[in-house]
Formats: structure tokens, sequence, C-alpha cells
């Protein structure tokens, strides 16, 4: 009985991570970064830093640490915010941007992970630029 309100409980709490969301407008920095830490830690991702006066739109509990987070549609997130491709003399990209995101799921376990957004559109994205290798 308690294994079937365990299953019951979990499969409640999966299937409300999934529902849509509310469109949720946010301001911010994208960034794309190829160097060998960055590489290792998220992947080759595409990531979002909200301004800090947003942070308080994104569904997720209140942190210490700063709100970002990475697209979970990755190859429409490159295209839409007109991500260029990886050049050997920087270590990626970035560009502040105006986007509508429409399904965000907080990182909430221990350990390393990252919250993950799908973009649902672009209103505006600056011309972008390179970071530096360190």
């Amino acid at each position: 009985m308690k294994l079937a309100a365990t299953l019951l409980l979990a499969s409640a709490s999966l299937s409300a991570q999934a529902q849509p969301q509310p469109p949720i407008v946010l301001d911010g920095m994208y960034t794309q970064r190829t160097d060998k830490m960055s590489l290792e830690m998220i992947g080759n991702r595409v990531c979002f830093a909200p301004d800090k006066a947003q942070w308080g739109r994104l569904p997720r509990p209140a942190a210490t640490h700063d709100a970002w987070f990475c697209f979970s549609n990755d190859a429409e997130a490159r295209r839409l915010l007109r991500v260029p491709p990886r050049q050997e003399d920087n270590c990626g990209w970035q560009a502040r941007a105006r986007i509508i995101i429409d399904t965000y799921q907080p990182y909430l376990e221990q350990g390393d992970g990252n919250d993950m957004a799908r973009l649902q559109s672009v209103v505006k994205v600056a011309q972008p630029n390179a970071i530096a290798c360190e």
C-alpha cells in the first residue's frame, strides 16, 4: 500500500511538471560557452540568465544563487537566437535578448544540474559578442 501511494505521488509530481505553463517573458543574456570546463559541466548548450529583477517570474523556489537555465529545445533555441557557429578563436557567444519561454523545470536535486526551459520565441536579440578564452 505504501509503495502504491509513493508511486502515485511520484506520478502526480511528474505530470504536474509536464503540464503546459503560461508563457513567461524575460530579458537577460544568453550564453553559449565552448571552453573545456563549461563543456564538462553543462555540455554544449545555450543557456539564459534573466535580469535579477525578473527572477521572481520563474516558477522555482527562492535560492541563494543566480537564476539561470538552459534550453531543452537547444537546436531550436540556437536558430531563434541566431547563435553563430563555434569558432576556434573564441570560447563561445553571448548577447542580450528578450525571450518567451513556455515550460520551466527547476532542478531540485542535490549535485550538478541546472534548470531547463523551452524557448517558445524571441522578441528581440542583440548582435552576439564573442566570449574571450581565459
